[in-house]
């Protein structure tokens, strides 16, 4: 990876003397080389909201949320139509990481040494601790103890990057304790509009730090090491988070206005950096048929006057029908939509009014990781640990936070939505839990996750959970359980409205029907399928998932290719040149391995890479 450098106009141009101001990146890059650790901590924090969506942005198509009604495999954004990666010139998280953040964050320790505002340098390295995390889980192996020294850094395997991560998080935790540190004479006063996030607040940023430790910990589960010791120390670390009077949810607010000052997921979609990075395509995105209608409960078939109200509460704040007539409709993963259909038939996923999804406005916030993350992370733990009533109530009790976020809140739902659940929003709420979570004896790892998926849309860790699970679902025979227990599809959902009568119904008689995640049957037959036998009867390895991204082309094929040649990512094709070989995209990650203590295959010749 060639050495960055920092741009002049990401610090020249980074005072925020108002909201207005902001954040104005790319004015002039003839500007002088002259900055201080007052203007580019604004820089630091705002890359940090950004490395975030640019995670969940990928993440919300990787794992089957959303789909588009094309298929292309060209332009910008094939992965988001067709899961193709290799033709994609540039994947912002790895910019992000390297560059927006990575370089500027470099140069603010730097002169916060000089200095002396170890207050900085405290944020600077916890931020670049998440972020770490978050393009390791992406990438895989990567630069990071040779990084900024060379054109071309050695690459850290996984695991000795996963090594350093446990061992910085554990090193900041202390230095967020020492006075010499946290109260250092010589530290910046830091001011709201340098820190957007908890305006200098080092009580709020160590509670983070915790969180981010938390969810370190969490990739362990459950292949890795889910033993009982280690569930119970996750458990104690969000204890440590969430009992704190200090903790506040990391959000990064957006004012609104032009460019950069515009929530990422707005309708406004303002592009960060150009080409390097991608706008939201919510405005021309489809729910799946897996999110919608199995996983958010929605009636699949029928037009009355019910349809479009799923069985999840959270539904209408999600999305909403750009039309009465066509209701909730949604698409099967990358199959693309009938000829008969446009757009406009299919859910806006931009909500405005009354049902303001709290991510998708120009005015709202990206949150760094969310109290409802913590809490699931503490019912995994709990329900590996074999403490299944538990991990009931902490998941019933984060689920309700979520729903709270969404505007949901129990006790108001008699009159919240009189003209469109004619009375019955109370009674759906109640129904949701009845059937969904309906007590601690039928409690699985499955109810679990599946809220956490919900929680987690427009998030990163949506996932990166489902890679920890292995894509578990009846179409590869992937089940996990607690020794003694029957195994379950982690990404099966039983209880599914048949659209048979109304949604409103009482009873649950109708909730009847299964839906498992399955492969796109279009998943780019040039990586994935027989060459002789494409569409839905291709021959489809069980395996043939995608579990990581390929190392950023246009830097590391040119700066770094003796690196990415020593760590597999090319072949030799029959001409004797090398090309990028796209089976190390299929090769899991440090935490998703086979544990014969939880997994169980029915097809026990999957090969576990």
């Amino acid at each position: 990876m060639k050495k960055l450098f920092i741009i002049p106009a990401l610090l020249g141009a980074m005072f925020l003397t108002s909201c207005e101001d902001f954040l104005d990146v790319n004015k002039s890059k003839d500007s002088a080389i002259s900055t201080s650790v007052d203007q580019v901590l604004p820089v630091a924090t705002f890359y940090a909201s950004q490395i975030c969506y640019d995670h969940a942005e990928y993440g919300v198509y990787m794992c089957q949320a959303l789909t588009t009604g094309g298929k292309s495999q060209t332009g910008s954004y094939p992965y988001s139509q067709g899961w193709e990666f290799l033709g994609v010139n540039r994947h912002p998280m790895w910019r992000r990481h390297f560059y927006d953040l990575g370089a500027n964050i470099q140069k603010m320790n730097e002169l916060a040494e000089e200095k002396g505002n170890r207050n900085a340098i405290l944020i600077g390295r916890t931020v670049m601790l998440m972020s770490t995390m978050l393009t390791t889980d992406a990438f895989g192996d990567m630069p990071r103890s040779q990084v900024y020294q060379s054109s071309s850094p050695r690459y850290d395997t996984q695991a000795e990057v996963y090594e350093w991560m446990f061992q910085e998080a554990e090193e900041l935790l202390k230095l967020y304790k020492d006075p010499e540190w946290v109260k250092c004479p010589t530290n910046l006063l830091i001011s709201d509009k340098m820190d957007r996030i908890y305006g200098g607040d080092m009580a709020k940023w160590e509670l983070f730090c915790k969180a981010i430790r938390a969810r370190l910990w969490l990739r362990k589960l459950p292949n890795w090491d889910n033993t009982v010791a280690n569930c119970n120390q996750i458990v104690k670390m969000v204890d440590e988070v969430l009992n704190d009077a200090n903790w506040q949810e990391p959000r990064y607010y957006y004012p609104g206005g032009v460019t950069e000052s515009n929530c990422p997921w707005g309708p406004f979609a303002p592009k960060i950096n150009s080409w390097e990075s991608r706008d939201n395509r919510l405005a021309s995105s489809i729910p799946t048929t897996f999110f919608l209608h199995g996983i958010l409960g929605s009636i699949d078939g029928g037009y009355d006057n019910t349809r479009g109200y799923a069985l999840d509460p959270r539904a209408a704040r999600i999305m909403e029908p750009r039309n009465q007539a066509s209701g909730m409709l949604h698409l099967e993963s990358n199959i693309g939509m009938d000829i008969n259909n446009v757009i406009t038939d299919f859910p806006d996923l931009l909500v405005k009014g009354k049902m303001t999804n709290p991510y998708t406005q120009n005015t709202g916030y990206i949150p760094l990781i969310t109290t409802e993350e913590l809490m699931f992370i503490k019912a995994e733990a709990q329900y590996w640990a074999g403490n299944v009533a538990e991990a009931y109530n902490t998941t019933v009790a984060a689920t309700k936070l979520n729903m709270e976020r969404y505007g949901i809140v129990e006790h108001q739902l008699k009159d919240e939505f009189p003209d469109k659940y004619n009375g019955y929003a109370k009674d759906q709420y109640v129904r949701f839990f009845n059937i969904k979570l309906p007590g601690a004896s039928k409690f699985t790892i499955a109810d679990l996750m599946q809220q956490k998926y919900v929680a987690m849309y427009l998030l990163p860790e949506q996932w990166t959970d489902m890679r920890r699970y292995n894509y578990s679902s009846s179409s590869n025979g992937i089940a996990y359980a607690l020794p003694g227990q029957q195994p379950v599809y982690v990404y099966n959902v039983k209880n599914v409205h048949n659209g048979k009568n109304a949604v409103f119904m009482k009873d649950s008689a109708n909730f009847c029907l299964e839906y498992s995640l399955h492969r796109p049957y279009n998943l780019y037959e040039a990586y994935w399928c027989n060459a002789d036998d494409y569409g839905v009867n291709a021959t489809l390895s069980p395996n043939a998932w995608v579990n990581r991204l390929n190392a950023d082309t246009e830097t590391e094929t040119k700066y770094n290719k003796k690196e990415l040649d020593r760590m597999g990512y090319y072949t030799t094709n029959a001409a004797g040149e090398k090309i990028l070989d796209y089976r190390i995209l299929k090769k899991r990650l440090i935490w998703a391995k086979k544990n014969p203590n939880v997994v169980h295959c029915a097809d026990e010749g999957i090969e576990w890479m």
